[in-house]
């Protein structure tokens, strides 16, 4: 089973590069003479994204777009989808959803942001395959030609990507946290790629895996008693993975 494509990295590099030609030219996004807030906060919110500083770029973008309620131009995207992409990435649902809900109905019609809010929902309910396949949408969708900017296609780009690699690793936290034993078909449903791919990344966790039975054996951290059963079952998943937050605190 091979799962829904991971968007491809985004090099820091061709951010900060795209952040410095973003500070130094007018949007085409504004009928304004000059940049509307947004854009002149755009190239800030590059900037930290091309250092991978997340916290940043949700506390620069939440007060920005706390200070603009209402406001219907298009370019607020450039400061919305970070910020909850931001959000997300962290875990943090909540702030995520309340800055989708700010938004207008104009902007909440357009398919970023419903994709954004599916990603949001599906993450807070930990419906493991829809993640991906959400997020597979939002690469097709940041890779149209027509997207309407190209340097927040590409800082999204980014951030969905960062976002996958966090909510696979959390998966595999909870897995280890959660079970003594997991058939790979079901890890290949909660991790969303492949049996190869799934196995290379156990390895960096010190799992086991035995391959005539397809079975995975997480590493049972030290002082944590073997009383799951053998292979879990999808039904005990869904109810553990509801409570990942205190598992992984």
């Amino acid at each position: 089973m091979v799962g829904p494509p991971t968007p491809p990295p985004v090099t820091s590099e061709e951010i900060r590069e795209a952040a410095q030609a973003q500070a130094t030219i007018s949007s085409a996004h504004s009928n304004y003479a000059g940049p509307d807030p947004y854009q002149v906060a755009f190239p800030q919110l590059m900037e930290a994204v091309s250092r991978n500083d997340y916290r940043l770029v949700s506390s620069r973008a939440e007060d920005i777009d706390l200070t603009t309620t209402g406001d219907v131009q298009v370019t607020r995207l450039l400061v919305v989808a970070p910020l909850v992409l931001s959000y997300l990435i962290e875990d943090n649902i909540p702030p995520a959803r309340q800055a989708l809900e700010r938004l207008p109905g104009p902007l909440s019609d357009l398919p970023l942001v419903k994709l954004l809010a599916t990603l949001t929902s599906v993450t807070q309910a930990r419906q493991h395959a829809q993640v991906y396949a959400t997020v597979a949408l939002l690469h097709d969708l940041l890779n149209k030609p027509d997207f309407f900017d190209q340097e927040l296609a590409m800082i999204l780009t980014k951030l969905v990507a960062q976002f996958a690699e966090n909510f696979r690793t959390r998966t595999f936290r909870l897995l280890s946290g959660a079970y003594s034993s997991l058939h790979i078909s079901l890890a290949e449903e909660y991790l969303g790629v492949s049996t190869e791919a799934i196995i290379n990344e156990a390895n960096k966790y010190n799992w086991k895996y035995e391959s005539p039975s397809e079975i995975l054996l997480p590493e049972i951290p030290e002082g944590k008693s073997n009383h799951q059963s053998s292979i879990s079952s999808l039904s005990t998943f869904n109810l553990v993975a509801n409570s990942v937050a205190a598992l992984e605190a």
